[in-house]
Formats: C-alpha cells, sequence, structure tokens
C-alpha cells in the first residue's frame, strides 16, 4: 500500500502545518504578555512540585534523611536541577484523607512563606508529615520544618535572597 501526501488542504485550502508546542516558561506575565519582575515570589508553581512517582522515588533512594519532632525532610542535592519540592502525607503515619490533606495544606503554606529563601536551583526537597503535624502550633511546625531546612543547607538566612 503506497500513501501519498496531498499538497492541498480538505477543500483546496493550504495544509494545516502542525509546529511543537512551546516549552514550559515558569515566569509569570502580565495580561499583556509583558513578564513581571525576575524576583521570585511566595508561588509554588506546578514546576516545582515533584509529582511523578520516579522523582519521588529519586529522592527516596539517593536523599539524605532529616528527622523533625512533626515532619521528616529527605533532601537530594542535585547541581544545576531547578529546586523542586514534594509533600507525602501517609494513612499510616498521619491518618484519615482528612487530617492527610490537613498536614499537607499546614507543610505546604509554611514552606510556601518560605520559597523565596530556597535556592532556585540544586535540591529535590521531600517532606513527610507526621501525625504530630496536625496538632503542633503554627510555630512549632514552622520551627521545626525552618530548622530542618536550615541543616539541609537549602534555607537562606532572613535578611539574604538567593
Amino acid at each position: 500500500m503506497r500513501f501519498t501526501v496531498q499538497a492541498d488542504g480538505p477543500r483546496g485550502e493550504a495544509p494545516a502545518t502542525r509546529c511543537a508546542p512551546a516549552p514550559f516558561d515558569p515566569t509569570p506575565r502580565l495580561r499583556e504578555g509583558k513578564r513581571l519582575s525576575a524576583e521570585r515570589g511566595e508561588r509554588l508553581s506546578r514546576f516545582h512540585r515533584l509529582r511523578s512517582s520516579l522523582e519521588i522515588a529519586e529522592v527516596k533512594d539517593g536523599g539524605r534523611a532529616l528527622r523533625g519532632a512533626h515532619c521528616m525532610l529527605l533532601v537530594l542535592a542535585q547541581p544545576g536541577v531547578p529546586t523542586r519540592i514534594g509533600f507525602i502525607a501517609s494513612k499510616r503515619g498521619v491518618g484519615g484523607a482528612v487530617e492527610r490533606n490537613r498536614a499537607r495544606r499546614r507543610l505546604r503554606e509554611i514552606l510556601r512563606r518560605r520559597w523565596p529563601r530556597i535556592p532556585d536551583a540544586g535540591y529535590r526537597i521531600l517532606v513527610i508529615a507526621h501525625r504530630g503535624a496536625l496538632t503542633a502550633s503554627h510555630q512549632e511546625l514552622a520551627s521545626d520544618l525552618e530548622r530542618l531546612l536550615a541543616a539541609a543547607g537549602a534555607l537562606a538566612p532572613i535578611g539574604e535572597l538567593h
């Protein structure tokens, strides 16, 4: 069987050309297409999240574990690779769906507020919630997570931004 390529489209129109989609650009834009300032805000975009099980397994296998009172941090240093962060709350470690979602939300919000102080590249970070993440006060949980991030070398001091 032989296939031929028609020069014209279905009704004598020019053939439709397909082009590759533009690569994802995490830099936010204004409506007119102008870029916002280069300063990174507190938003934790999809680009900066560990989403696939392969990425999470890579951090679990090669990462360094840092244990805190309310959560655990697995940190994998990867120079030159954009920093990405994931959150885990297991049923056995935290509880039912409502508790798991609450623990993840609390940890994500604390890390989001510290996001400008985390380097743009070089780390894969996995935050694993413990049951204590539900009952700890916000200050206790924030202090615990900050201490772990600082111990991993992934958190700049308050006055210094990466």
